[in-house]
């Protein structure tokens, strides 16, 4: 963000969160305020109302995470066809996003993983984007994606795919994660490729792909079923 600042001067790089289901609209953050606070999402558009809750539907106090609702006028009305869907999608009036978020005391969101991308390893919640985020930070990795695999005993252990140059060792980078995040986090299964990872028509990484590929090369290997023995 200061290169950003300091290489261009009329750039004003921001930062925001919205959804199709939302027209586009959320939250925002530019300015003085995104150089200042780059990790967050924004705060609320004066159009909506945002509203962080727990698995029983309660809300929660700012900094607490969990399920990001919203409400207000630029919200759509329902998924055409597919009323149970819709009914699915809201309670009480508010959307449920889909979206593990926090908002602060200062009314900032942020956004912090899809409940779907959460793993449970043997009662541990695990957010797929703090593990990708990570191993981001290591600077031979182009992209990656972390996802779910099933075990026998843990119900599910931390699988990753990772896109970078030839060499780049799969132990190398679960010791890079030792310290950046919680070791029953690290990836058991880290496969490593340099080929770019799928993605879909939007630009996005392609999961369910990369994960039906990794699954299906582990089933073929034998591996699957085990738990991790450093944890």
């Amino acid at each position: 963000v200061r290169r950003i600042s300091s290489s261009f001067d009329r750039a004003a790089p921001n930062n925001g969160w919205g959804m199709t289901e939302t027209n586009a609209i959320g939250a925002g953050v530019t300015g003085v305020d995104y150089v200042a606070r780059p990790e967050v999402s924004g705060r609320p558009s004066v159009v909506l109302d945002l509203r962080v809750v727990d698995e029983s539907g309660a809300a929660l106090e700012p900094g607490e995470p969990g399920e990001l609702q919203v409400r207000g006028s630029s919200v759509f009305t329902e998924y055409w066809g597919h009323p149970e869907a819709t009914a699915a999608a809201f309670v009480d009036g508010w959307f449920r996003t889909g979206d593990v978020a926090v908002i602060d005391a200062d009314g900032f969101v942020t956004i912090v993983d899809r409940i779907k991308d959460l793993i449970i390893r043997g009662g541990e919640n695990i957010g797929c984007g703090q593990v990708e985020a990570a191993l981001t930070e290591h600077p031979l990795v182009r992209e990656v994606a972390v996802y779910g695999v099933p075990d026998e005993r843990l119900g599910e252990e931390v699988g990753a795919t990772v896109y970078g140059p030839a060499g780049l060792d799969p132990e190398e980078l679960q010791e890079f994660l030792v310290g950046r995040v919680a070791r029953f986090a690290i990836p058991q299964y880290l496969t490593v490729t340099m080929t770019p990872l799928a993605r879909t028509a939007t630009g996005k990484i392609f999961k369910r792909q990369v994960r039906a590929e990794a699954l299906a090369d582990l089933r073929a290997a034998g591996l699957l079923g085990s738990s991790n023995p450093n944890a």
